[in-house]
Parts: structure tokens; C-alpha cells; sequence
């Protein structure tokens, strides 16, 4: 089993659980912790799934194209040559090779005969003994939290139908007729959008800090799995032309905003109320129903403001938590809570599946061209990665706004 296999099936069963859990009318002391570690973990497995579905089809990496090389070394022809007279497969090292090449175990791989590129060595000391490298921090992803669902389509516009109106039951008597009743379905068509991440490094660069194309290859699919996940939260509208830009949950049509006061932001009922609003009992049924991911500015203040101090120094946060919310916090977001931030986006979570789509064609491309510069002896990585947000039923989102 792959590690991204591995990854989707742990998602699976904290999805299993999470629906358990949000189904019944209370929880303990213990349900509610296990909430508070399962919601967390599930966005981070997702953030991970996401990551790898990025790398999918990206080129072999320089030590990947290492490690094929050291395996290709300790094979032997002469054991190929054993095993076809024995009848048998090959086994060892032969056997991982043809597996990592895609033959069967009974064939000989013709690249074995091609002649191994030679390279320069130096028995001279001159190195500076390089440590570990540390890679670039982003925030952590956190639109699988909301319910956002990461979907891979074929080529083409991709339609997502959904039922926006249909009958009513209601009793009838004897011989009573059923009328006709309005049965509509909206479709919302999302088309491939281009985002993108480029670097560029010059030869020498390699020779003097190993590692280099390796980590930038890292930092180039971290840096576009953050900035795919920013953009579903607050958009991005710096495309020329602008049909290559992407509307996020700040600016979304027909999603419900719940607004709190400057005055009322600092108390705990207040805020509460802001939050129970949420609660309509159709797509969200309680407030485990409503996966919350803040802002760090909103996170600030709920962890730092003291509400009841003449009784017991209640944290707002602490306030909130025993009413039943809970919440993960997502940098890049907002830093403050001035008016027109945001505080909080909110995914309801009731037959949330699909209500969210972040739809993306053929996974990620990187692309290492040698050529452009060559002239400079520079290298360019480019990533581009083909996607679109939408939001097929908008009334399973929310978010919350601090206002005057």
C-alpha cells in the first residue's frame, strides 16, 4: 500500500468517526476531546493527500534519479543470465530493479547494456560538512477542515449538478389528488485555471550547496499547495486576464455571513449568539456540525481576552469551548480584527460532500528547463497546476465579519 493509499484510508476512517461523533445529541468530556484531536488531524492527512496528489505526475527529482542509479549499479547481468537458465525469476536486487522499471521479473531490462554516465571525482577534502536542511514553513492547509472537497475531473468543463427545489409532502385523503410541484436543478461549470510557482538557480549553486534543486523542488509544491489553499479561503484576483481568476469564500455569492460588532467581539454571549446563527437545524443540526477555521487574529483574541474576571478569568476561547465550538486557526488569512476582517469561515456540514469543489485536471506538471539560460547557466523549475473553486451549494458555508 502507497503512502498517499495509506493516507486516504486514515482520512476515511476520521470522516467515519467525525459522523459518529457529530450524530449524537451530546458528548462527554472525552467525545469532545476526541474532537478537538481528531478535526486537526484529519485536516493534516488531507493536507497531505493534497500535497502528494500535487507530486503525482511530477518528473523524477534529481535523487530520485540517484537512487534509480544505485539500484542500477548493484545489478548484475550474470544473475539475469543464472535465472534464465535455472527457469526461475530473479530475485534481489535484479528483482527490485524490474520492479521499479515495470517488467515482469522474468525479463532483462536492455538500459543494463547502455553504457553508465562517467563523472568526475576528486579525492581533495574542500567541503564544508553541510547540515540538515530546513525547508520553508508554510501555514497549514485547512480547506479539507471546511468540508471543501478535492476533486479529480477528466479534460473538459466539469459540471457539478445539485437539486435547488423540489415537492413537499404533505398528507392526503381519500381520492385526493397530489399536485405537480416545481422540481428545479442548477449546474455550476467550472473550467481549468492556471496557478503557478517558478524558480530559478544557476549552476554553480549546485556545485557549492548540495541539495539545492532537491529543496527547491520541495519548497515549489509546498508553496503551491499553500497558495491553492489560501485562494478557496480569501481568492486571488491578480490574473491578466482576469478569467484566470478565483473567487474565494471572502467574496462568494449566497454564503451566509454572520457579523460581530466591535463592541460585542470581546464577550463571550455575544460571540456565542454570532455562532449559534449558524445553526439552522438543515444543514447544520448543532454546533458539532460547524467546522470552523479562524483567522489568527480572531484566534488572538478569542485565547487572549478575559471574559468573568471577577469570578473565575475565563478565557473568550474557554467561554466558547464549553458551549460546544471548536476551531483550528489558519495563517495568510487575517492578522487583526478591524473592521471588514474576517474572523472565521465555516463549513456546515451537513451533506457537505461536493457543496465545496476544488476541481483540478491532471495533477501538477513541473517542468526543468536547462535551456532558456543556459547561456547564464541557469536552470528554471516550473510548476503549473491546473484547478478551479466553486461552490455548488453555497448555503453549507459560512463565514464571520467584524464590523463597526
Amino acid at each position: 500500500m502507497t503512502r498517499k493509499q495509506k493516507l486516504e484510508l486514515r482520512a476515511s476512517e476520521i470522516r467515519t468517526r467525525l459522523a459518529e461523533l457529530g450524530g449524537l445529541e451530546t458528548l462527554t468530556d472525552e467525545q469532545r476531546a476526541e474532537l478537538d484531536r481528531l478535526r486537526p488531524e484529519y485536516a493534516d492527512t488531507e493536507r497531505q493527500i493534497g500535497a502528494l496528489t500535487i507530486a503525482d505526475d511530477a518528473p523524477a527529482t534529481p535523487a530520485e534519479d540517484r537512487q534509480a542509479a544505485e539500484l542500477r549499479g548493484r545489478c548484475r547481468v550474470g544473475s539475469y543470465m543464472a535465472a534464465a537458465l535455472e527457469m526461475r525469476a530473479v530475485d534481489g536486487a535484479e528483482a527490485e530493479y524490474n520492479q521499479e522499471a515495470g517488467i515482469g521479473l522474468d525479463r532483462f531490462p536492455l538500459e543494463l547494456l547502455a553504457p553508465v554516465e562517467e563523472r568526475a571525482t576528486t579525492g581533495t577534502d574542500a567541503a564544508v560538512a553541510q547540515q540538515s536542511w530546513l525547508d520553508r514553513l508554510f501555514a497549514m492547509t485547512a480547506a479539507a477542515r471546511l468540508g471543501v472537497t478535492m476533486e479529480s475531473v477528466a479534460p473538459g468543463v466539469a459540471a457539478f449538478p445539485v437539486t435547488t427545489a423540489g415537492a413537499t409532502g404533505a398528507q392526503r385523503g381519500k381520492e385526493q389528488v397530489i399536485a405537480d410541484a416545481a422540481w428545479t436543478v442548477g449546474v455550476t461549470e467550472m473550467k481549468p485555471k492556471r496557478a503557478g510557482v517558478r524558480a530559478t538557480f544557476v549552476m554553480e549553486d549546485t556545485a557549492r550547496l548540495p541539495g539545492l534543486e532537491d529543496a527547491l523542488v520541495r519548497d515549489l509544491r509546498m508553496a503551491l499547495t499553500d497558495s491553492v489553499d489560501k485562494t478557496i479561503f480569501i481568492g486571488d484576483s491578480t490574473a491578466t486576464p482576469n478569467e484566470g481568476d478565483i473567487a474565494g469564500l471572502t467574496t462568494a455569492a449566497n454564503v451566509t455571513e454572520q457579523t460581530i460588532t466591535q463592541a460585542n467581539k470581546v464577550k463571550g454571549p455575544e460571540t456565542l449568539t454570532g455562532f449559534a446563527g449558524l445553526v439552522d437545524g438543515i444543514h447544520a443540526s448543532s454546533f458539532a456540525d460547524l467546522r470552523t477555521v479562524a483567522s489568527v487574529g480572531a484566534w488572538r483574541l478569542w485565547e487572549s481576552t478575559i471574559v468573568n474576571s471577577a469570578a473565575d478569568n475565563m478565557t473568550l476561547s474557554a467561554f466558547l469551548r464549553g458551549a460546544g465550538l471548536s476551531w483550528t486557526s489558519r495563517g495568510d488569512i487575517e492578522s487583526d480584527t478591524a473592521n471588514g476582517d474576517f474572523g472565521a469561515f465555516i463549513g456546515r456540514a451537513r451533506g457537505i460532500t461536493g457543496a465545496g469543489v476544488a476541481a483540478v485536471w491532471n495533477s501538477g506538471q513541473l517542468i526543468r528547463d536547462p535551456y532558456s539560460g543556459a547561456n547564464k547557466g541557469e536552470v528554471a523549475l516550473t510548476l503549473n497546476y491546473l484547478w478551479n473553486f466553486a461552490l455548488p451549494r453555497p448555503a453549507n458555508f459560512a463565514r464571520v465579519k467584524f464590523v463597526t
